[in-house]
């Protein structure tokens, strides 16, 4: 049995999506350090589990990553792998987390278009796109989630 975190929902979407505490685990370990660069990886989840939508599995930063202070770009060739892999293992890409140098992370217009130009990239495996922002704090509310839907992104609640 996967053991849980927590649980994020959207208002006004019949959705809810657990996260496992292997995935809080490693967006925890890679909180932004004061002017370091960002981090960030890739978000999956397992479509098979009988106990609902699970997200069971977050990448690390990759030393091929491009990232400074304010900005990320994941490798692209790793990505293209870590779909493989989690597809070969049963999962599903979801979106993808990185790191902020705010105590409660806030989308940005940055932001917003760097998940739209990830999305296009895999429009094929993630028609719907979740962004995970990790910031400084510890609380609850230091890691937060949006979805991406057409033109629009709707921030996540806890659960």
């Amino acid at each position: 049995m996967t053991v849980i975190a927590w649980e994020w929902k959207w208002p006004g979407i019949d959705f809810r999506l657990s996260v496992s505490q292997s995935v809080a685990d490693v967006l925890n370990q890679y909180r932004q350090k004061s002017q370091s660069s960002e981090r960030g990886g890739q978000l999956f989840v397992d479509l098979s589990n009988p106990y609902g939508l699970i997200m069971s599995l977050a990448t690390r930063p990759h030393p091929k990553d491009r990232a400074g202070c304010t900005w990320l770009e994941l490798d692209e060739e790793r990505c293209r792998q870590e779909i493989e892999s989690a597809n070969a293992g049963g999962l599903r890409l979801v979106g993808y987390w990185h790191t902020h140098p705010q105590t409660i992370p806030a989308i940005s217009p940055t932001d917003i278009s760097s998940f739209s130009r990830f999305a296009a990239r895999y429009a094929k495996e993630l028609p719907q796109p979740i962004a995970v922002i990790v910031g400084l704090s510890p609380s609850p509310s230091g890691i937060k989630a949006w979805l991406f839907r057409g033109d629009s992104c709707q921030e996540a609640t806890l659960g």
